[in-house]
């Protein structure tokens, strides 16, 4: 038996290979894969104060944790009780470090802690409250609360408490702008839908968990013996966040479902073979297992809108396969056809790949996550092509290529003169221009609301519930920053004083703030020194009490306990956990990334503008002033310059690797200048339609140069055989057309993601497609002397 007979068969070392390696990534996903749905990694950095503090909100506040809950039907008893029910079941859950529908109602432990602090925490302790004219006035006043309505409240604390201290406190609790109460509970302002207010654990841009939240309040609701004649309104960050992410699913499924199906019927007619369209899946295949496990090694975690826009952005790789199947001959092994047009697939390879290295370049992580994935999934798509589908492909096979209009019209567009090629691309982008400064002022959109796929009715529902709630503007606010609690505390309490003159220039109502609750620890000493010792306060008592019918010694719980608040420690955010005074600061004092956030949201600004101006002028050490609309218009109209600048680090990389490979700057040109005419005219059409470019054009346009450049190096290419050219010109149209057809759908969507991305890569590669084969493919050497080549 002869040594070639017991050697392996060597034809099959890259599908073994190929399968290996899958397996392998397969495994390790299975094993060690993290997928993340939080879309804070897609937040740009924020490169002024105001910026990175509204960013640091936005990714994790308690603004963004707010569940805004609303029940109508029914009547006010049912909806009174549905509400009592539904808050105690959402307590009940884990999930919610806070529910509030308007019941006041203190347990026993949370009574007792409060009135230990109410001299620490009422607003109106002061040193007079203790002398004998105070004590006797606030003795008198106490007599006249024990014949009003508030007798039996009064009853229960008088002896501990005749000053007044402890209702005093509560009652300056109630919020500045509190909702309707009817029946206990919180009401809108015509009585017909009963309020609540939730707050999630997690937070809110961790869509996994604010998923698992909004099927929890939908069970809960459900599962309440009140229910069925009741209806549930939801709304709020978390709840618009899952709804915003389920439309996109939703859309982005049905659209992609039927470009599949497209593309795979165009498959069928073009090769007629079911090989042959499971093959072309493999490389596209490959590639996303390739930029998963990419990702997931280079960042610990791979964000699902990575993989959503990565597998878009990987379209490209379905086009590998098709060139090789539209080269292939009869009477030649594929491995051959392919090693044929190889260094030029090699090539588009490896500039599709330089142009997602400007994405590495950028400072946030899901534009980099972007650009690892696809350079990974097109290295690893191109190999499969290279390696495995030769070996995989049936024996003999050869397309039927039925292109004879569009060669006539190929081969008329390569000799046509040079001079009138230049003339019209010249033309092209002198119109192009031309339509591009005439929209010059309207070409971006800076707005983050436009690129909401939220409806119209459901930003409604959210404008009424804040609304009915009296919940504040959250567009105006004031961050407070500092390394610990403390220095928060009293830089609100300073800001309290300074904002004073804005309010008397009313250009704001109010505002809302923790150290109106829990003030700081210098405020809380002063209220303590406030009260005398012990043999002091008793003597003063003795002299206040002449003239008033109260018994000797009822009041020995009022010298016991003001002596006991003498001497305790201040009051603390940790002191106050679980307690009504933690219920009213959690959502305005937080500690985050170990710094401490007050956030004080200004009700009813009528002058933004000056408001700002005034803050500008008014500094104050760790205080920001912040309109969220003004700021993140801001942001990204700075963010689209940084990609604007990022696209052209891609343009300058591709340029050289262009010129390592072509090695001469015409054969350069002759490549790039179609390329270019053609994103600039997909740009003017855009404008031209209607659309304001926001950053889906742009990455769109970059998958477009990623596509379109394949065009203009398989045109280029020396391809004097006629048969040769006719097998390229198979290839592409094929390519262009089942780029056009699927992002053409997808244009379709009424989701504005959808819709650019569509919308940008069908105009660029139905532009780019004809332009190469005009300005790229090269000239029939006879034809300056007028003859024809057959």
């Amino acid at each position: 038996m002869s040594n070639r007979t017991l050697r392996p068969d060597r034809r099959w070392a890259g599908p073994l290979i190929w399968l290996m390696l899958c397996v392998a990534g397969a495994f390790y996903l299975a094993s060690h894969a993290r997928f993340a749905t939080s879309l804070a990694s897609f937040m740009p950095p924020g490169k002024t104060q105001a910026q990175r503090l509204m960013l640091t909100q936005m990714q994790d506040s308690p603004a963004t944790r707010a569940v805004l809950i609303g029940i109508s039907g029914g009547t006010p008893l049912q909806r009174a009780a549905a509400s009592q029910a539904y808050a105690h079941a959402l307590k009940a859950s884990d999930q919610f470090v806070r529910v509030a529908n308007g019941a006041f109602k203190l347990d026993a432990s949370d009574d007792n802690r409060l009135f230990a602090w109410r001299y620490l925490l009422s607003p109106a302790v002061k040193p007079a409250d203790f002398t004998v004219d105070g004590l006797h006035t606030a003795l008198k006043r106490q007599l006249d609360a024990l014949n009003s309505p508030l007798g039996m409240l009064t009853q229960r604390y008088l002896a501990a408490d005749p000053t007044g201290s402890y209702l005093t406190m509560l009652s300056a609790w109630k919020p500045a702008q509190a909702p309707k109460r009817q029946a206990g509970i919180w009401v809108s302002p015509d009585g017909r839908i009963a309020l609540l207010l939730a707050q999630t654990r997690a937070p809110g841009l961790d869509l996994d968990a604010m998923q698992q939240v909004v099927k929890t309040l939908h069970r809960r609701f459900d599962a309440l013996p009140q229910a069925r004649d009741l209806r549930l309104i939801l709304s709020g960050t978390p709840v618009i966040a899952v709804h915003s992410r389920d439309i996109i699913k939703a859309d982005a499924q049905a659209f992609s479902g039927a470009a599949s199906l497209a593309l795979m019927l165009l498959l069928l007619l073009a090769y007629r073979s079911l090989r042959l369209l499971v093959l072309a899946a493999l490389p596209l295949l490959s590639a996303v297992l390739a930029g998963t496990v990419a990702v997931n090694l280079g960042f610990g975690e791979v964000q699902g809108i990575t993989l959503a826009f990565g597998s878009t952005l990987l379209g490209v790789a379905v086009d590998y396969p098709m060139h090789l199947f539209s080269h292939l001959d009869r009477n030649t092994p594929a491995r051959h056809s392919l090693a044929h047009i190889w260094p030029t697939l090699r090539l588009g390879v490896l500039t599709t790949a330089a142009g997602y290295v400007g994405l590495l370049g950028t400072h946030f992580t899901g534009l980099m996550q972007l650009g690892v994935f696809a350079i990974a999934g097109l290295l690893a798509a191109a190999a499969v092509t290279r390696w495995v589908l030769p070996q995989l492909l049936p024996p003999g096979y050869a397309p039927v290529l039925r292109l004879h209009t569009l060669v006539r019209i190929s081969e008329a567009a390569r000799r046509m003169p040079i001079g009138t090629k230049s003339g019209l691309a010249l033309a092209l982008a002198l119109i192009s221009l031309g339509s591009l400064w005439l929209h010059r002022g309207h070409l971006w959109e800076d707005n983050l609301a436009a690129l909401s796929p939220v409806s119209p009715a459901s930003l409604a529902t959210d404008r009424r519930l804040r609304a009915d709630l009296n919940a504040p503007d959250v567009g105006q606010l004031v961050i407070i920053e500092a390394r610990d609690a403390q220095t928060v505390l009293a830089r609100s309490q300073a800001l309290a004083h300074a904002l004073k003159v804005p309010l008397a220039r009313g250009w704001l109502r109010g505002d809302e703030m923790a150290a109106r609750y829990l003030p700081d620890i210098t405020v809380q000493q002063r209220r303590q020194a406030a009260i005398p010792p012990a043999p002091v306060l008793a003597e003063r008592l003795q002299r206040a009490l002449v003239g008033l019918p109260f018994r000797p010694g009822v009041f020995q719980p009022f010298l016991e306990s003001a002596e006991a608040a003498r001497h305790l420690s201040p009051v603390t955010p940790a002191d106050a956990r679980g307690t009504l005074l933690s219920a009213r600061i959690d959502n305005l004092l937080y500690k985050q990334g170990g710094h401490w956030y007050a956030l004080v949201p200004l009700i009813g600004v009528s002058a933004p503008q000056t408001l700002a101006h005034w803050f500008a002028t008014h500094p104050a050490p760790g205080v920001t002033y912040l309109d969220t609309h003004a700021e993140s218009t801001r942001l990204m109209h700075s963010f689209r310059e940084q990609t604007v600048g990022q696209l052209g680090m891609v343009a300058a990389t591709i340029l050289l690797v262009l010129f390592i490979g072509l090695r001469r700057p015409r054969e350069v040109a002759r490549v790039l200048v179609p390329l270019a005419l053609a994103e600039l005219i997909d740009l003017a059409v855009l404008v031209t339609l209607g659309e304001r470019l926001t950053l889906f054009h742009l990455i769109a346009l970059l998958m477009v140069a990623g596509i379109s450049i394949d065009y203009a190096l398989f045109f280029a290419r020396p391809a004097p055989d006629p048969l040769s050219r006719k097998r390229t010109l198979h290839a592409l149209t094929l390519c262009a057309a089942s780029t056009i057809g699927v992002f053409g759908i997808l244009a379709l969507s009424s989701l504005p993601v959808l819709r650019a991305l569509g919308l940008t890569a069908a105009i660029g590669v139905g532009t780019a497609y004809p332009l190469a084969m005009m300005l790229a493919q090269r000239n029939s050497p006879q034809t300056a002397t007028g003859r024809t080549t057959s």
